[in-house]
Parts: C-alpha cells; structure tokens; sequence
C-alpha cells in the first residue's frame, strides 16, 4: 500500500532484519573466530611473558655494565630466591639482585641496591649456563670471566624458547638458538 506525503507517492519500506541463512552464516563466523582466539590466546599470553622477562634482563645487563664503567667498582648480577638476598642456583625464574660490590661478590647491607628483577611467572624457567650463580661486570665494562648465556623456557611449549647470549666483554645478545648456533633444549 502506498501512501502519500506531500503529495508524492511513497514506496513501501522493505523488511529490516536478517534471514535466517545470514545470521547462520554470522553466528559460525563468530564461533570461529572465538576458537580461534581461544586457541592462541596462552601462547599470546607466555609469548608476552617471555618477552618482558628477556627484556627486563637484557636491560640488567646493560645497566650493570654501563654502571660498572660509571662507578669504576664491580656491579654483581645474582638470582634471588626472595628478592634480599642472592641464591647459590643457576635456575633465576625468581628474579635477581643488581648491586655495587666489594670484593666477596655477596650483598653486604651498605652496599647499594641498582634494580630488583622481578619473578618471570607461572611456566616460565630461567637458567644460566655453566652454574652461573653470579655475573660480575668489573669497572672495565668486561663480565668477568668466561662466556655466559641465560635460557628462557616456557613448559607447556606456548612459547619459543630464547638465549641471552653474554660475551666475556659484558655484552648481550639475543637468540633463538644456543649461542653456539645450536637448536635450544628446554630441560
């Protein structure tokens, strides 16, 4: 039926809506996207993880080089079981201590405090090579001693696995493979 509005003839309005086959086809889209969602949203989350925590030590690295030159005294880099004291294991999942030393390479309560790295979260392990229980940087920018690197794993394999390679003159890089150029291998 057609009315009239100011003397001109109005088409009727068509029906607004879906059918039936349109809100199928949108509901299955949706459902779609949702699994999928559900599907990568672990590996997003230990993905972001694991980055935050290989950048939070790469930045520690360069800190405690760059304050070890600056103070012209040795910077100790330890893992910490309880955020006070350094621990005596290669596996730093916990967090480290970065500190000004003397010489015994151990936190004396005077000696000031530079950063406190925080826990890496729930399946992620952190352990340092060749039972690094210490990395000193010595007031040359050097870290004192042999190569050292530092392996990130995520347990439930959301994530790619990453090395912190450390050279002997203090500075670090980043890998997806060991520092010898090896597949990595999460214990």
């Amino acid at each position: 039926m057609n009315t009239h509005r100011h003397g001109c003839l109005v088409p009727p309005r068509p029906d607004r809506g879906f059918t039936l086959v349109e809100l199928v086809i949108t509901l299955a889209v949706a459902m779609l996207l949702a699994v999928i969602a559900v599907e990568w949203l672990p590996r997003l989350v230990q993905e972001s993880r694991m980055t935050t925590g290989v950048n939070q030590l790469v930045t520690a690295l360069h800190l405690a080089r760059s304050e070890a030159v600056k103070r012209g005294r040795r910077i100790v880099l330890c893992p910490t079981p309880d955020r006070v004291v350094c621990g005596y294991s290669r596996d730093w999942p916990n967090g480290w201590l970065l500190f000004a030393s003397d010489n015994d390479r151990e936190r004396d309560p005077d000696e000031p405090l530079l950063q406190t790295g925080t826990a890496l979260g729930p399946g992620i392990g952190l352990l340092a090579s060749n039972y690094r229980k210490r990395i000193v940087y010595q007031p040359d920018g050097s870290s004192g001693g042999s190569n050292a690197s530092f392996t990130f794993c995520e347990y439930a394999n959301h994530a790619r696995p990453r090395v912190i390679c450390l050279s002997n003159t203090g500075r670090p890089r980043l890998s997806f493979r060991t520092c010898s150029d090896r597949p990595i291998r999460c214990p």
